[in-house]
């Protein structure tokens, strides 16, 4: 069984409402109102629990809002590093026929000192827990003292050193820096972020399936591409598969792809050796079928939360059909938590 140790570099607060139909500059009314705290390497740590994986979620919660923490699900998974400010707050309104409106608040600024404590709080919880994966997940927020993004090279470089996997899942300019970084094992782009990356339109599968080798060649062992209604791919140097699992109905494609991430660490045996140079064996294909099998659940449900695993829908795996259309599909949407 894997252990995780998730690092939310930005957490924040979720406000989801559900209507029946979004009208665009008038007065809407919500017939159900969720808040909680969330961020993507929380609801990656929360699904992992619910599996019985051991895991720990490491948090950088503003002060002045530590009390949201208390209606928290699964608190004993949380590890958290008291921070200047606020949290963040995000808001999703669902519509009744599956239309999803994210407005995402851009990341708090943090401290030089407040994420050197993160990072040392991480470290320290992979050891303790003889952790298999570090995953950081989510929109990196900028240092106070220098305005640039926090930097994740010496996290990342100890950890390796220790033998434990990396694996980034974010986007824009964090993910462009990170996608042929060697440090990095593991990287979940969408169809979008993928055809960024690369900088070119993806069409089919084969399209997606040589971009994500592109990557590999480029220094990452493991793209696993998002791919919507069209399924999955998990692609290494040496191998590719896809899968698909089909939904029983999409209410709200926020944190799928968290779910996604969460169902293939589940199933991703083998360990690094110290030294963090060595490759590993993995099962991709055990761990794809879970991984779209939990997204595809998590597509059906009104929030991140996921009560159960025990309703995700059967998936299959196979060799990836190059001619297979991608355009056109709904890709999960990744929730920059």
């Amino acid at each position: 069984m894997n252990t995780v140790v998730t690092l939310t570099p930005a957490p924040v607060l979720d406000r989801t409402y559900l209507v029946d139909s979004l009208r665009e500059g008038k007065v809407n009314r919500a017939f159900e109102v969720h808040e909680y705290m969330s961020g993507k390497g929380l609801n990656i740590a929360r699904t992992l629990h619910l599996a019985k994986q051991p895991v720990a979620a490491i948090l950088p919660i503003g002060r002045e809002d530590e009390h949201l923490l208390f209606p928290t699900p699964h608190p004993q998974i949380l590890r958290v590093v008291p921070t200047e400010g606020r949290v963040r707050v995000n808001t999703t309104i669902v519509e009744s026929g599956g239309r999803t409106t994210n407005v995402n608040q851009t990341a708090v600024p943090i401290s030089a000192a407040d994420w050197q404590l993160v990072c040392e709080l991480t470290l320290e919880e992979l050891s303790t827990l003889g952790a298999d994966w570090l995953v950081v997940s989510g929109i990196h927020p900028r240092v106070i003292e220098t305005g640039l993004p926090i930097d994740l090279t010496d996290l990342f470089t100890r950890a390796r050193e220790i033998g434990i996997r990396v694996g980034v899942d974010t986007s824009g300019p964090e993910l462009k820096n990170w996608a042929r970084n060697p440090l990095v094992n593991l990287i979940k782009p969408n169809a979008d972020e993928l055809a960024s990356l690369v900088g070119r339109h993806l069409h089919t599968i084969g399209d997606a399936l040589d971009a994500g080798r592109e990557l590999c060649e480029g220094g990452i062992e493991i793209a696993l591409i998002s791919l919507g209604e069209a399924g999955a791919l998990g692609i290494t140097a040496h191998e590719a598969h896809w899968a698909s699992a089909k939904a029983t109905k999409v209410v709200n494609t926020t944190g799928a792809g968290d779910a996604t991430l969460a169902g293939f660490l589940s199933q991703s045996r083998g360990k690094a050796n110290p030294g963090g140079n060595s490759r590993f064996d993995l099962d991709i294909p055990t761990g794809l079928r879970t991984a779209v099998a939990w997204g595809a659940l998590a597509v059906s449900l009104p929030t991140t939360l996921i009560p159960s695993l025990n309703a995700a829908p059967s998936a299959t795996v196979s060799t990836p059909d190059r001619d297979q259309m991608v355009t056109g599909h709904d890709v999960a949407r990744k929730n920059e938590a």
